[in-house]
């Protein structure tokens, strides 16, 4: 399939913490992208009441207790979640993001299997080819590249933005490099996993 007729979903969730043994999801947003352009219109965001109120990550998002006493439940809006993330779900460490939504899947009793794409490895991959070798793989460096300014981080909405802008300027430079479908692109995606900078 070429990478203009894909449908590609930049997600972000903001959790209680990072062990996903016990920390939960407390915010998911998810900006649509078909082809290379941004579906902003059919963006999805929800704050999720977790079943322990521990934000230790308070500090880095800015949600507090407050703010969820009225949010849904995850089984609330689970439904809406699988929905919305029906293409090639796209992020930055986006493992993290995926690993957390499976787990709260599978606590639900249902499966959640997507395609995931790293925007760190198209990165990667894109510097070799530009004999960029080792640039600074943090979101915020990643964003300063691509001349995004930095106006609000860690909400999911605003962290989803970035990506999905992120990677329809990642989509033009691969056009130009000669990948177009996508299966070139999870080929060097592939390329890199492993790969040191």
């Amino acid at each position: 399939m070429y990478l203009r007729d894909t449908k590609f979903c930049a997600i972000d969730v903001e959790t209680t913490g990072l062990d996903i043994r016990h920390d939960e999801i407390i915010s998911f947003a998810c900006v649509p992208i078909q082809g290379l352009k941004i579906l902003v219109g059919e963006s999805y965001y929800t704050l999720i009441q977790p079943k322990r109120h521990e934000l230790g990550a308070m500090k880095y998002h800015g949600i507090s207790e407050k703010d969820l006493e009225t949010a849904p439940m995850f089984h609330d809006v689970a439904h809406r979640i699988m929905e919305t993330t029906d293409g090639i779900l796209v992020g930055h460490s986006v493992e993290f993001d995926y690993s957390f939504l499976r787990s709260h899947f599978k606590d639900q009793g249902t499966e959640f299997k997507k395609d995931i794409l790293d925007i760190i490895l198209i990165e990667k991959w894109l510097g070799r080819k530009c004999g960029k070798m080792g640039e600074d793989p943090t979101f915020e460096a990643i964003m300063s590249r691509y001349g995004l300014k930095e106006s609000y981080r860690h909400n999911a909405l605003a962290d989803a933005f970035f990506v999905a802008q992120i990677l329809q300027l990642e989509l033009l430079r691969l056009s130009e490099l000669g990948i177009d479908s996508v299966k070139k692109l999870n080929k060097i995606v592939k390329s890199c996993r492993y790969a040191l900078w």
